[in-house]
Formats: structure tokens, C-alpha cells, sequence
């Protein structure tokens, strides 16, 4: 989202502040150390088998830390073999660390993917490559490009890397687009005994099935081959609407255009609206500029809120009135990523598409109602149902809705409050994202969930991949 381009900057949001004499002299301007505080105890390190302090783990919001005794670096596929082969104690991969939820976590082995890095083969004539697990999403673009293709979607944080991504159907928005594990063709994964395994549609076709969104239960995904296509560059219209007019013309605007995307406000009468469509080189307006993170805005402004409480609504839509619409335009890969430098902690749910405005206005309903303190926006983005086992978008068109609270905001009160919703409409929380359901409810929400069972139980027989939360989402013992 990029409200630094629609004007809405911290001047702007202020001047509803100036309305009732809250000014800069209140220290509304920055980020204290405390504010910067992890929401976890601060950990020291366990003692490793060598007698010397091994780092400990957070993820990049500070809402998940463990203390690993072990952290494994493998250097090539053979290494990382004998690695899982000689295993004496679990193992969880860790990427970027941008899961919300404990995916991660764990007092036992740490492996880092790191040295599997880089865009391998490109074949232009069937527009796939190869990609190593660990090369970050904002990597791919430009050496994509000089070979004339591109991603065909991408999430709006391209600083996760593919293997995560892959591992928790990470998706970007677009009625006609699926997650990006839609967009896998083939996979290389050593599994819980060491070996290098092979799959696709045609080759070992139920783990195919299962890895394309694994959680990183079934091993060690080591590379995966992509499908592209031409490249392309993209129009970005964004624009503030009256909530109602929002909400009613939605779905509209989610067919006519190749993306559509919301944002709603909490406490607001407004909500942005975010088009993208494909245009011809000569159609781009001005180019692209580099900006910060347009989350610095609303920590600004929840500063503001802060000590006028009850000037909420009226500070929020002043400074949503201040929005003009804005058209920019660039590469795909330019104009899709966006800086990330606020932490925030997420819940996210996928709901059938045809219950995604009403899901909506029923949340933010109830925050009004509940008085729930948070003013980040709501992000809503739309889905291809696809085929893929675990999928929150197994076999249904969908709309997820991300709802966000700062680092250092508490959330649980927040979450708590709105994850009923999202069940009331059958929603399926994402992977990588807070929610508090067990292998009990996921089973219910999966049809092929004792498939992928199946298909882990063969490829780690030891269980040396699940850590405490995979076994609870899984049910395993």
C-alpha cells in the first residue's frame, strides 16, 4: 500500500491532530526504544553441544523467538543430506522469517538455507526457471526481465523467499490469479532420511500435491521450477471511496480489472481502492519513486490517537480526506513490492469469495461496536481456488482479509474478537499468519488433510521436521 503516494503523509494526518492542539512538542514523531521492544522475553542463547552460546531466533515482528541448541548452514545438497541423515533431534527451516505464526520456533536444530540462493536455468521457450529455495521474491524480477519474462503475480512483501512462500500459498491479489504455489511446476526436496526427491504433476503426483503448500513438515525443499510468462508492465490506480460506494462496487471492480485490492480504515468512512492493469510501454506516466514504508504513516498517526482517544473516528477520516487519486506506473516487479520497514503482527482468513464484503462490513462493524483500539488498515485481496492439498484456496475462488496491529500493539484482544467471524464464514486461516485452530478444526476445512498425513508420515517417518505448533496443527503425536 502506498499512501505516501496519495498524499496522505505525516503532515497531512496531523492536521486533524493541530484541529484539537496535539502537536510534534508531544514527541509524535518517532519510535521510542520501548515502542522498538520485542513482544517476547528477551533470550540469551542456548548453551550448544561445543559448550559455546548458539544465537538465538526471532522472526522479523518479534511476536516469535525460540532458542535453537544447534543452528545447521548446509552448503550443498549433499551436505544437507548427511546433515538430516546423521539428525539426532528435530530440525525446523527458517527463511526470511516473516511467519506470524510459530512455523518456526524451536530448542532444538535451526537450518538456514542460505547457500541455496540464485534464478538457475531459464527456458524462454516454455517461460519456466529454476529457483533456489532461499533466493528472496525482489531477486527474481530484473534477471526475469532481461530475459523478457516475469512473475505472473506477486505478494505485496517481496522480501520473503521462495521456499516460504511456496511452503504457506503466499499470494499476491487478482480473481484470475492463484497463490504463487500454483505457479510450481516441479520441486527438489531432501526428505526426513536424507534423500533427494523429485516431484511434479507427472512425477511422484500426491507429493506434489502435499509440497506445494508444505509448512515444512515434509523436508527440505531445496529448489522449485517456476512458470512465467512475457513480461509485462503494469498501471497502479489508487484512490479513496466512501465506504458504502467501497464495499457495493467491489466485486465489480475485481472482475473488470487483472488486480483489484481494498483497504479499509478502522473507525472510518473511507476505503482505498487499488487498481492494476497491464499496459504497453508507451502508456506509462511518471516513473517510479523510491519511498519508505507507507505503514510510518498510520504509526504516526496511532501515536496521535493515543492521546486523544476519543478523537478516533474524527482524526482518521480527516486525514483519509486528504487523499487524491494517484495513476503510476513501471515494471511489474517495481510497481508490486512495497517497503516493509513498520513491524506489524497479522491474522489472516480466506473466505469464499461471494462472503468477502459481508465478512468485511461485519468486521469492521464490530471493531466500531467494540471500540477495539487499532487504526491499521485491513488489506483485501482476491483469490483463484486452485488444487494444491493444504491451500486455504482448495478448490474455491476466495477473498482473503489480512487484519494488522503495530509490533508493539497488543493484538490478542483484537484477533480474539474478529476470529470468530471469519469461521462464521468458513474461513481458513493462512499458514504463516496468528490463529489459534488445532488439527481438529484444519481437518475440517481440508478434505485432503489425512492425504497430506499420508504423504508426511513417508517422507519423514522420524518426525524429525515438526516442532510443537506443526504437531498441533497436524494432530501428531
Amino acid at each position: 500500500m502506498k499512501f505516501e503516494r496519495l498524499n496522505l503523509n505525516r503532515r497531512e494526518v496531523l492536521k486533524a491532530a493541530a484541529a484539537v492542539g496535539v502537536t510534534s512538542s508531544l514527541g509524535l514523531s518517532g519510535c521510542s526504544d520501548a515502542e522498538q521492544a520485542q513482544q517476547v522475553p528477551v533470550l540469551q542463547g542456548a548453551i550448544g553441544k561445543d559448550g559455546r552460546r548458539v544465537p538465538p531466533w526471532s522472526n522479523w515482528s518479534g511476536n516469535q523467538a525460540s532458542e535453537p541448541n544447534e543452528r545447521l548452514v548446509p552448503r550443498d545438497t549433499d551436505e544437507l543430506s548427511a546433515m538430516i541423515t546423521k539428525a539426532k533431534q528435530g530440525i525446523r527451516l527458517v527463511g526470511a522469517g516473516h511467519s506470524f505464526s510459530p512455523l518456526v520456533p524451536t530448542n532444538e536444530s535451526l537450518m538456514s538455507l542460505a547457500y541455496f540462493n540464485g534464478i538457475g536455468h531459464i527456458d524462454k521457450a516454455s517461460k519456466q526457471f529454476e529457483v533456489a529455495a532461499n533466493t528472496f521474491l525482489a531477486s527474481a524480477g530484473e534477471p526475469l526481465w532481461q530475459a523478457g519474462l516475469s512473475l505472473m503475480n506477486m505478494p505485496d512483501i517481496n522480501t520473503q523467499t521462495f521456499g516460504g512462500a511456496i511452503a504457506t500459498s503466499t499470494h499476491g491479489t487478482g480473481a484470475g490469479f492463484g497463490s504463487m504455489s500454483t505457479t510450481v511446476t516441479g520441486m527438489s526436496l531432501v526428505n526426513g532420511q536424507g534423500e533427494l526427491v523429485h516431484c511434479s504433476a507427472e512425477e511422484n503426483s500426491e507429493l506434489f500435491q502435499a509440497a506445494r503448500n508444505n509448512i515444512g513438515a515434509l523436508g527440505a525443499v531445496t529448489s522449485m521450477k517456476m512458470q512465467a510468462q512475457d513480461k509485462y508492465y503494469l498501471q497502479e490506480t489508487s484512490w479513496m471511496m466512501d465506504l458504502q460506494e467501497g464495499l457495493e462496487q467491489a466485486e465489480a471492480l475485481r472482475d473488470k480489472h487483472r488486480h483489484f485490492e481494498l483497504y479499509a480504515l478502522p473507525h472510518a468512512d473511507y476505503i482505498l481502492g487499488i487498481t492494476l492493469d497491464a499496459v504497453d510501454e508507451q502508456a506509462l506516466t511518471q516513473p517510479l519513486a523510491s519511498s519508505g514504508d507507507a505503514y510510518e504513516t498510520f504509526k504516526t498517526l496511532s501515536k496521535v490517537v493515543d492521546v486523544v482517544p476519543f478523537m478516533k473516528r474524527f482524526i482518521i477520516n480527516t486525514g483519509a480526506s486528504t487523499v487524491t487519486k494517484e495513476v503510476r506506473s513501471g515494471r511489474n516487479y517495481e510497481v508490486f513490492g512495497n517497503v516493509r520497514d513498520i513491524r506489524f503482527n497479522e491474522m489472516e482468513y480466506s473466505v469464499p469469495a461471494e462472503y468477502g464484503v459481508k465478512c468485511l462490513a461485519e468486521i469492521l462493524d464490530t471493531i466500531r461496536k467494540q471500540n477495539i483500539n487499532v487504526i491499521f488498515p485491513m488489506e483485501v485481496r482476491y483469490i483463484k481456488g486452485d488444487d494444491i492439498w493444504l491451500s486455504p484456496f482448495y478448490q474455491r475462488d476466495s477473498c482473503a482479509i489480512s487484519c494488522h496491529n503495530f509490533h508493539d500493539k497488543d493484538y490478542k484482544k483484537y484477533f480474539a474478537a474478529i476470529e470468530p467471524i471469519f469461521l462464521k464464514y468458513d474461513g481458513r486461516p493462512h499458514w504463516g499468519k496468528i490463529h489459534t485452530l488445532t488439527a481438529k478444526e484444519q481437518s475440517a476445512r481440508y478434505p485432503m488433510f489425512d492425504e497430506f498425513l499420508k504423504v508426511r508420515a513417508a517422507m519423514d517417518p522420524r518426525g524429525l521436521f515438526a516442532n510443537a505448533h506443526i504437531k498441533s496443527v497436524l494432530g501428531l503425536s
